[in-house]
């Protein structure tokens, strides 16, 4: 296993595009959360820790999305230029090679938010108080867990993008099933669905709905934090698994 974990981490890592999307993903909501701290934060009146937190987690979103578009690609383009061919015959157990592929996108998108957090969070809060902004984080009680949502949220969302890159063979239908899906057409199945059925609660409980909520500074009403993480989880890992069971099915 540790092998079969070893190559799929040298395929990620040597494909172009992957460090393309991940500069990307570091550099814009970095260079977003800085320049904000720089330009209000010597403002009549500053922008504070709270205000500060809310452009960070909503143009973290970006390298969110990123993530998972890099981890639907590493099994897409494997079914694309044929190379799952070889890689199932070095490997014939194919649940061994999509966990393994799993551990790699998960672990590679938790990274990127990281390193996102610390630059956005330390730096803009550095960059803020430079400019004569006062910055405690300590005074907004969920900021802590919002941070830790959004990561939490990353290595979910690459599970999403693998699942979905499994069921659908091809980089740009996935890629388009992905950003389509959650930003678009969920409000309006949910919608519909609450038509059809008179609760519009429904809206509430679509998936990814629910699953950015982790990242919220507030969440009221709804599911709770807790409840969200553990829905949109086990949302993840039924795709994966369903996606898993389509490619011990199919032919390669």
């Amino acid at each position: 296993m540790i092998n079969t974990v070893k190559s799929e981490w040298i395929k990620l890592r040597t494909v172009t595009m992957n460090w393309v999307l991940t500069i990307i993903a570091i550099v814009f909501p970095s260079a977003i959360a800085l320049m904000t701290a720089f330009f209000k934060g010597d403002d009549a009146v500053p922008i504070d820790a709270h205000q500060l937190l809310q452009v960070i987690l909503a143009t973290s979103y970006i390298p969110v999305l990123l993530m998972m578009v890099v981890a639907a690609a590493s099994i897409t383009s494997e079914f694309g230029f044929g190379t799952i061919r070889p890689t199932f015959t070095a490997t014939p157990h194919r649940a061994r090679v999509v966990a393994a592929k799993a551990c790699v996108v998960v672990l590679f998108s938790i990274a990127v938010l990281v390193v996102v957090m610390l630059i956005t969070v330390l730096g803009g809060a550095a960059v803020a108080t430079a400019r004569g902004a006062h910055i405690d984080f300590g005074e907004v009680p969920t900021a802590t867990s919002a941070i830790v949502g959004l990561v939490v949220l990353s290595g979910l969302m690459a599970m999403v993008g693998l699942g979905v890159g499994m069921l659908a063979r091809s980089t740009p239908a996935t890629i388009a099933i992905l950003i389509i899906w959650p930003l678009m057409a969920e409000g309006l199945v949910g919608g519909l669905i609450g038509l059809v059925f008179s609760n519009f609660n429904v809206i509430a409980w679509m998936p990814f709905r629910v699953g950015f909520l982790l990242n919220a500074l507030e969440v009221d009403g709804g599911p709770s934090r807790l409840t969200a993480g553990l829905y949109f989880g086990a949302v993840a890992v039924a795709i994966c698994a369903v996606g898993t069971w389509f490619v011990q099915r199919r032919d390669a």
